[in-house]
């Protein structure tokens, strides 16, 4: 068990009080520290940044002094870390020795390797700020991104993120908006004709981008919530229904073929089914978070084989994707049904998953 640890904020070289990244740098280190397990976080009761500290999202005691001989990670109170590389430290019990800066500097991941980390870098201009901000949203992306997210998404969503976080929208509250571009999308789609399913796919395709700015925003702004997750996934789920619902009826409109309402109401039934019961399990465990349902979990880390090469290809980013540049180009109807055969084999991986769960569920007791 990991020995209490607790932040000592040095005096700074720079203004500690500044904004980068939407939180002050005294207290980004602060919650950073928190989310790493620290137990306190020391501050001089003079320090001009010591009002910052005074925030609710920051639950650790703080302190004036420390006690003789706590384990203890000094830094100066304007510098930016990866938000993990604390916590990794404190884990492994190497904490560095004070002054930590530069140590953390001279070694700055090692065995302690951190996704798309950077090195800590003390804010002392507006050059180094900027460079500071960057480096944090570079953080952001996630080691199991699709390859419209790696490639297209993220680049987009993050400087959005970038100028959000500097208003007073909550992450939450983009949330929102979100779900109505997407629900806007799917009711445009459900017009029929090619102009009104092709910019309704357009609205689908820009609620998938924005859709990486309230959980880049939660993260760089440490206000992630249960509440937060569950907008995120059930907008998700909601954008997607609502629009391969609204593209079959649209193409129905249009043509008058039963085929296309069939198929739409296999890829939403489907889905409903699948994802009432991954809402089942995640409501179990606590979590609104998709990614914790043990087949998303699965098919986000991949593996060598053909299957793991591929699954990019099946992430909803590139799905979404797929479907705007078909949908521009007028031929959005064939790829439904490819749509409803892929929901087929979704809702047969979840039944596969929960068959399993029950299996372990049962077995659990007899251990």
């Amino acid at each position: 068990m990991t020995a209490a640890w607790v932040l000592v904020l040095d005096a700074p070289s720079g203004d500690a009080s500044r904004r980068v990244g939407g939180l002050p740098l005294a207290l980004r280190l602060a919650l950073d520290a928190q989310a790493g397990g620290a137990s306190a976080v020391v501050a001089a009761a003079e320090a001009p940044f010591r009002p910052v500290l005074d925030d609710p999202r920051l639950k650790l005691p703080l302190r004036s002094e420390r006690d003789a001989g706590a384990r203890a990670v000094c830094i100066a109170a304007n510098t930016v870390i990866h938000r993990q590389l604390l916590g990794r430290l404190a884990k492994s019990g190497e904490l560095p020795l004070p002054p930590a800066t530069r140590a953390l500097k001279e070694e700055p991941f090692g065995s302690h390797h951190v996704p798309f980390g950077f090195e800590p870098i003390e804010v002392v201009d507006d050059e180094s700020a900027g460079r500071a901000e960057r480096a944090l949203f570079r953080a952001l992306r996630k080691p199991q991104d699709g390859w419209t997210s790696t490639h297209l998404n993220r680049h987009v969503s993050l400087a959005i993120s970038r100028l959000l976080v500097r208003t007073p929208l909550r992450p939450n509250q983009l949330s929102v908006v979100i779900l109505a571009v997407g629900l806007l999308g799917a009711w445009l789609a459900s017009r029929g004709g090619h102009a009104a399913i092709a910019v309704g796919a357009t609205l689908f395709q820009l609620q998938s981008i924005l859709d990486g700015c309230d959980g880049e925003m939660s993260r760089v702004t440490y206000r992630g919530s249960l509440l937060g997750e569950w907008l995120d996934t059930i907008g998700d789920d909601l954008t997607n229904y609502g629009f391969f619902a609204g593209a079959a009826l649209g193409l129905y409109r249009d043509g008058g073929q039963l085929a296309y309402l069939v198929a739409g109401a296999i890829t939403v039934g489907c889905g409903l089914l699948a994802s009432g019961l991954e809402y089942r399990y995640l409501i179990r465990i606590g979590s609104g978070d998709l990614l914790k349902y043990p087949l998303s979990a699965a098919s986000a880390s991949g593996d060598g084989s053909l299957f793991g090469r591929i699954a990019p290809l099946f992430k909803r980013d590139t799905f979404v994707f797929v479907t705007w540049v078909l949908a521009c180009l007028g031929v959005v109807g064939p790829m439904l049904f490819v749509f409803a055969a892929g929901a087929v084999g979704v809702l047969i991986g979840v039944l596969a998953t929960e068959r399993r769960l029950a299996q372990e569920r049962r077995a659990r007791p007899e251990r």
